[in-house]
């Protein structure tokens, strides 16, 4: 791993810089109190005219108000509104069309569980921890924290390294394989090339709405290849699982002033929720962040609960300080550390006390786009190295498990796939090792 910034492979470098962002950049995530809201107002049906936005309570106004007034809020996002374009239509003023998008959190919430959840976005040099202190102490409000990062979990490699020998290390050839062809495997990610000739006959769902199609960086399609690339087609490579996908692209169409993509926090957290109607069984994540989050961890437990198996990247900054990152360390999500050939720890994979599997993860041979792009110089096929690379092995893995048993729950699923894995010789034999 490169001291400093780590770049995706296959991508042109941008400027080095020192540390990724914590935080993305003026977002922050609120959560109104029920108790603020009159049962009235959240059985309403809105008609998103001006003289509803002034019978918002105080307590839900006075804050949006101080944030204009102080912080230049420009946009209020309800994030699990059923009825978010009808506020965007409204014919109101910008302070109204505020007060009635946070209402709409409330009134039209896909889940009683996700009531009241917004993210505002305000001038990023005026989002300061005073700034979010004095909005969390709000009479009105549950929470206020600002929006996490997270970046792809992947570090550099040589693409001359062409051999899958993650196949070998996973035991796949002599296995028998079970038909996944009935479990769908959800990929939240950069994008897939779903016209790559290993992919096209893939059964899979692409979500990239208001972004280009195209995987500029191609991280999404070599997770996808991974999992799931056509097995016997004779082209390419061969995927762990024939499993469906259904894929949410939650990356920008382009970089951050420092050269890094970070996930639009957005779209990343309602495509957690649109997980669960999509009868997904499991999940990859090969994303990473510092930072923790009171909204995506109640996500991920409602995911948990629904039966769901959530597979996330440990992180590569092991040689950066090896710190806990998230998704991977909240509790209902299944955390996955990367091996090299050697079976030995990648040099850049974290460790922790959170960890449940290492998998293949350094050069790992899998599908990139045909077309390449202003981030993206190889195509076709290449080998990159990252946790990002061992955490589709161990999803496609769970989709076998779910494939084989139907009835298996995440924890379930979990179990089965720690009790049956191979103990590496640096762990001596012991049952479990955190590094």
């Amino acid at each position: 791993m490169i001291k400093g910034r780590t770049p995706v492979a296959g991508r042109k470098r941008a400027p080095a810089y020192t540390k990724r962002l914590e935080f993305v950049p003026g977002q922050i995530i609120v959560r109104v109190r029920q108790s603020a809201v009159p049962p009235p107002m959240r059985a309403a049906r809105l008609k998103f005219v001006g003289a509803e936005a002034k019978a918002l309570p105080p307590a839900i106004a006075e804050p949006l108000d101080y944030l204009r007034r102080n912080a230049g809020l420009k946009l209020v996002q309800p994030l699990f509104s059923t009825r978010r374009a009808a506020i965007q239509r409204a014919s109101v003023s910008t302070a109204e069309r505020h007060r009635l998008a946070m209402w709409s959190s409330v009134a039209d919430s896909e889940s009683e569980e996700l009531r009241g959840i917004a993210v505002l976005s305000v001038d990023p040099k005026k989002a300061t921890p005073k700034l979010m202190k004095h909005i969390g102490a709000a009479q009105g409000v549950e929470f206020a924290e600002p929006m996490p990062a997270r970046w792809l979990a992947q570090a550099g490699a040589d693409p001359m390294q062409n051999l899958q020998w993650g196949l070998r290390a996973i035991q796949w050839f002599g296995a028998v394989i079970p038909d996944a062809k009935g479990v769908k495997v959800g990929v939240l990610d950069s994008g897939i090339d779903d016209t790559h000739p290993d992919l096209a006959d893939v059964d899979i769902e692409y979500h990239h709405e208001g972004l280009k199609a195209q995987d500029l960086v191609g991280h999404g399609t070599h997770v996808c290849g991974i999992i799931a690339a056509a097995t016997n087609n004779q082209t390419g490579i061969t995927g762990v699982a024939a499993c469906k996908l259904e894929v949410w692209k939650i990356f920008p169409d382009a970089p951050e002033e420092d050269g890094e993509f970070y996930v639009d926090g957005v779209r990343y957290l309602r495509a957690l929720q649109a997980l669960i109607g999509a009868d997904v069984k499991v999940v990859n994540l090969s994303i990473s962040g510092t930072a923790s989050s009171q909204t995506e961890a109640l996500l991920f437990r409602r995911l948990h609960d629904r039966k769901i198996t959530v597979v996330a990247a440990m992180g590569n900054e092991y040689e950066e300080g090896n710190p806990t990152e998230y998704p991977a360390a909240y509790k209902d999500v299944f955390s996955i550390g990367s091996i090299a050939e050697d079976r030995r720890r990648s040099s850049f994979s974290n460790t922790g006390r959170h960890i449940d599997l290492v998998a293949p993860g350094s050069n790992i041979l899998s599908t990139v786009p045909t077309k390449g792009s202003p981030f993206l110089d190889e195509t076709d096929y290449a080998s990159w190295s990252g946790t990002s690379m061992a955490t589709p092995h161990v999803a496609a893995a769970a989709a076998l498990v779910a494939a084989k048993h139907p009835h298996m729950d995440a924890t379930q699923i979990k179990e089965k796939l720690r009790s049956t894995a191979t103990k590496l010789p640096a762990m001596r034999n012991r049952a479990w090792t955190p590094a």
